[in-house]
């Protein structure tokens, strides 16, 4: 590798540290809050959740490279199922005539910290990789098809004329008949909202969901920095619905966790409130784009997909990069997904 150090990074980290960090990503065109330390934040005291954080520095000390991922411990029927999550990929300097080198090197890195317990890695991508797919490759990633909507921010107006006309309708009468969408005003909303939540990952999502102390975290630290909101649907001094939303930068929203009620209140469309929350707040608040956060494989029906093209946007493919580090456990988990999908629909 070219005149680069590759750093292995361990909380807490210095002011300067943070501050060549945040101007880094702040001025990347693929600077994003997941490779930032603000999303480390709302992970403290998380105790299934461990960060592994990259740099690369060139002679002089300077950024050119950065990579967070995210160890998750779990069981599935007792079983120990650890994975790493990496949301957005590295951010490598772009104008860097070892650009790939960099690439390389943090991908190294990365590997070198897997241990045999780590069933497989994901890249949940947020971006095309065209130009940089034979480095993932080389590195042992795979390639699969992943879609997202990205919707564009820029005339209310002309967004509410142009969405279907049942949307439209849905969020007019859910408001007209008193349901309120603001942010979250307290801990005791944030803690409303996560029951919410919670019901709908043990019942139908069937996937690991934080603790109640990652949303705190995040309504405590990263919305009162205004780099991030958890907004609630009320009604009657009851949420019945919210959505977790970081920004990167000034110029995204993204829909992390969303919820609403499910079988009670329907003539206020909590779901359809929810979703709607995060759009409002797009435009709003002036930023240019709503990240939908994934809308499934092309390759399979996907209710969730159908509800969010709903609300427009533009359908992509991001796709993302996945490394098996341990076949057996990784069949093994699919198959218990599988059966607890089943489970939870009969």
């Amino acid at each position: 590798m070219v005149d680069q150090k590759i750093s292995i990074l361990q909380a807490p980290f210095s002011i300067d540290t943070i501050s060549k960090w945040t101007g880094f990503l702040h001025h990347h065109p693929h600077g994003n809050f997941f490779q930032s330390s603000d999303f480390l934040l709302s992970f403290h005291q998380c105790k299934n959740y461990k960060p592994i954080v990259l740099f690369s520095e060139n002679p002089e000390g300077t950024l050119t490279g950065v990579l967070i991922a995210l160890i998750i411990n779990e069981r599935i029927y007792g079983i120990p199922f650890q994975r790493i999550l990496i949301q957005g990929g590295p951010v490598v300097a772009t104008d860097l005539p070892e650009r790939a080198d960099v690439m390389r090197g943090l991908l190294k890195s990365l590997r070198d910290q897997i241990s045999r317990n780590i069933v497989f890695v994901e890249i949940r991508n947020l971006h095309l990789w065209d130009k940089e797919a034979a480095i993932f490759k080389e590195s042992g990633f795979e390639w699969h098809d992943h879609l997202n909507d990205i919707l564009p921010i820029n005339s209310k107006e002309r967004y509410l004329a142009e969405i279907k006309p049942a949307r439209q309708r849905q969020i007019r009468r859910g408001i007209e008949n008193g349901a309120i969408i603001r942010a979250a005003a307290s801990i005791a909303e944030v803690e409303s909202f996560y029951r919410l939540l919670k019901d709908l990952y043990q019942k139908k999502v069937r996937k690991p969901l934080p603790p109640l102390t990652f949303f705190i975290n995040f309504y405590r630290k990263i919305q009162l920095e205004k780099k991030g909101v958890v907004l609630v649907v009320v009604y009657k001094d009851e949420v019945i619905g919210g959505m977790v939303c970081p920004f990167s930068g000034n110029h995204t929203v993204h829909e992390w966790y969303i919820c609403s009620l499910q079988n009670r209140l329907k003539h206020l469309y909590p779901g359809v409130l929810a979703t709607w929350a995060g759009i409002d707040f797009a435009f709003d608040n002036n930023f240019s784009s709503f990240d939908f956060m994934g809308i499934g494989s092309p390759q399979k029906p996907y209710g969730v997909r159908n509800f969010k093209t709903q609300f427009g946007g533009e359908v992509v493919n991001f796709g993302r990069w996945q490394l098996i580090n341990n076949k057996f456990r990784y069949n093994l988990g699919l198959l218990g997904y599988k059966l607890l999908k089943f489970w939870s629909k009969s």
